[in-house]
């Protein structure tokens, strides 16, 4: 084939399972992960286009191949493609003509699926015996062996059902033998409503799927970086395809140790299953390592395809191994920080509890340099620089302006300049750290007029916009803001040693004077209702399902149905111990102590501050 040729046409199934194609799975390629839901669908769509119209052809959808040539070990070229998309659907087929094979009775049928399955050996032309496709992942190469190639294997109901409960069976293997028994399942219902024509049914059925259902393929010819390009056009065309796919292929196809990239390929999975919230999933965590490594954003890193591609070509990064470390340093990051290990013995869980909050209601953002000082500081007084994040961070978000990238990259590069100074000896590590955190980058009035035409934050507009915005009339992404106040009222007021819990499904905003006081026993001047029913101090977090029964019951009954309610609430225990009624003088009372208490924080910005507080909250019922 033509190094710059790009083969694209269609397919009927009978010709992508002929005598000359032969398919690889690449260890890089996710699991098989098709469930029911899918594996129905297909099926149905299948039957219903054969029920409808036997002559018109039914399209499948688009496999991409790298075209690959390789000699065997008795010298034989062969060519087979490895399947970069479409991989599902494809194991799917392979997976139903398999258990056609061997529900059916027919000997020339049966024969005729085996030959599309497996190609046997023919010493007289010197064609050894050969899979249809073939898997790089050891287990499931054994799993085709057993149960698929090997003809009945689909009826061992028993051993696949003991692959399905096994805890030592791999994922794929175990979505695989799900996938027949589903299949297995339909045919008995197809054959059910076919009495008596059941293996006409079944003839026909692999009739129409041989010729008259098709799919388009695209196959790059040995070239990993043309699939990559190939992907990021399909991707801009609305295709779900993760970059971090081929960017995993990319850099394993360097690694020419098999041994060593099957390792790398089991470590990016493991990668990968270890990123959760905040992050919507693994190509959004890759950007924070882009951010990492440029510390500025261009048309360099648009996408992350670019950024990538402008990496390695200015050898920023090296393809293989020193990539694929790179990412695996970070996630090990990512897990320290998200996992509850990183504590001291005077706050115990606050930064546990700072990430809980953020995870839950902030985003990711706050990640990128958290990580990147763990990277170059270690633990050193990394809970001293969560607070200092989560304020600058959080305190610009409420005031309307998230945080821009502009400021984190000039925190990625101060953390750079501190570190080295470091590595070089020119001061301890210990002085980096303490030099850092009293860097004017961490300061809320910061401003570079050269690199950022943005307004610095001011304290004291803060101030006016905790005291004065209603925040319980939030609503959409807006109300995320509410639940973070309220959730860092909760962590100010509670016990160091006490675990945050939020989950937006079980916990709701409560109004403690009702937003709707007509028809009920509320004696409130409408107006003043109007003005505080939704200031900070008229709210609370609570358990959804005591939200549901307090509704618009007045404060007495409220805080008899709230009694028992979970600790990690201390800012909503608190109000209820404290106040035996709720009216306009109650809220206002705790409208100022909200704000001052939250003040207080911003304003002392430090580890010191927040013990301090904890100290006066226990000696003194002035909050």
């Amino acid at each position: 084939m033509d190094n710059n040729t790009l083969v694209t046409g269609k397919k009927y199934i009978k010709d992508i399972f002929s005598p000359e194609q032969f398919y690889n799975i690449p260890e890089y390629q996710r699991p098989y992960v098709w469930g029911e839901e899918q594996i129905i669908a297909l099926l149905e769509d299948v039957g219903k286009a054969m029920d409808n119209d036997i002559n018109k052809e039914y399209f499948l959808g688009c496999m991409i191949w790298n075209t690959r040539v390789e000699r065997s070990a008795k010298n034989i070229e062969y060519t087979y493609q490895d399947i970069l998309d479409g991989q599902q659907r494809f194991i799917t087929l392979y997976l139903l003509h398999s258990v056609i094979r061997d529900i059916s009775t027919q000997e020339k049928l049966r024969e005729n699926v085996q030959k599309r399955l497996v190609q046997e050996a023919d010493d007289f032309n010197n064609i050894p015996s050969r899979n249809r496709i073939e898997f790089e992942i050891r287990d499931d190469k054994d799993f085709l062996d057993s149960f698929v190639i090997t003809e009945n294997g689909t009826n061992e109901i028993k051993r696949l059902e003991e692959i399905i409960d096994s805890s030592k069976s791999g994922s794929s293997i175990i979505n695989m033998a799900k996938g027949i028994l589903i299949m297995k399942k339909w045919w008995k219902e197809r054959f059910n409503e076919n009495v008596g024509q059941e293996e006409k049914y079944l003839s026909d059925f692999y009739r129409y799927l041989s010729t008259k259902v098709l799919a388009l393929y695209l196959a790059t010819p040995n070239n990993l970086d043309d699939a990559y390009n190939l992907f990021t056009v399909l991707n801009s065309r609305g295709l779900q395809l993760q970059v971090s796919d081929i960017l995993r292929a990319q850099n394993l196809r360097v690694i020419e140790n098999p041994e060593l990239r099957k390792l790398y390929a089991t470590k990016w999975s493991d990668f990968e299953n270890s990123i959760a919230a905040p992050y919507r999933g693994f190509d959004d965590f890759l950007w924070s390592l882009v951010f990492i490594k440029m510390k500025y954003r261009s048309d360099e890193n648009k996408s992350l395809t670019k950024a990538f591609e402008f990496m390695f070509k200015r050898n920023m990064l090296n393809k293989g191994t020193e990539t694929l470390d790179f990412v695996g340093k970070y996630v090990k990051h990512y897990e320290a920080i998200t996992n509850g290990s990183i504590t001291n013995r005077e706050s115990i869980n606050l930064f546990s509890n700072l990430n809980i909050i953020l995870t839950s209601v902030f985003g990711s953002q706050y990640l990128t340099p958290l990580m990147h000082f763990r990277e170059s500081f270690g633990d050193i007084q990394i809970i001293e620089f969560m607070i200092k994040l989560d304020n600058l961070f959080s305190m610009g978000w409420l005031l309307g302006r998230r945080q821009s990238l502009t400021r984190t990259f000039i925190i990625l590069r101060r953390i750079d300049i501190y570190s080295e100074l470091a590595k070089k000896k020119e001061i301890t590590v210990q002085e980096a750290v303490d030099d850092f955190l009293n860097d004017n980058c961490l300061r809320y009035d910061f401003y570079d007029e050269e690199i950022s035409s943005e307004k610095p934050l001011d304290i004291e507009d803060f101030r006016e916009c905790l005291t004065g915005e209603k925040w319980g009339s939030f609503s959409g992404t807006r109300v995320n803001k509410t639940r973070y106040l309220l959730l860092k009222m909760d962590l100010l007021m509670s016990n160091p040693a006490t675990v945050l819990q939020y989950n937006k499904d079980s916990s709701s905003i409560e109004h403690l004077m009702p937003q709707r006081i007509e028809d009920t026993e509320w004696n409130i001047e409408i107006s003043k209702h109007k003005e505080w029913v939704h200031r900070l101090g008229n709210l609370v977090l609570i358990d959804k399902n005591k939200n549901a029964s307090l509704s618009n019951k007045l404060f007495s009954e409220k805080r008899v149905k709230y009694q028992g309610a979970i600790e990690t609430r201390a800012n909503t225990n608190y109000i209820f111990i404290s106040n035996s009624e709720w009216d306009i003088e109650n809220i206002m009372d705790n409208h100022t102590r909200t704000i001052n208490l939250l003040m207080q924080y911003y304003e002392g910005n430090s580890l010191k501050t927040f013990l301090q507080l904890k100290r006066n909250l226990n000696n003194s019922s002035t909050f």
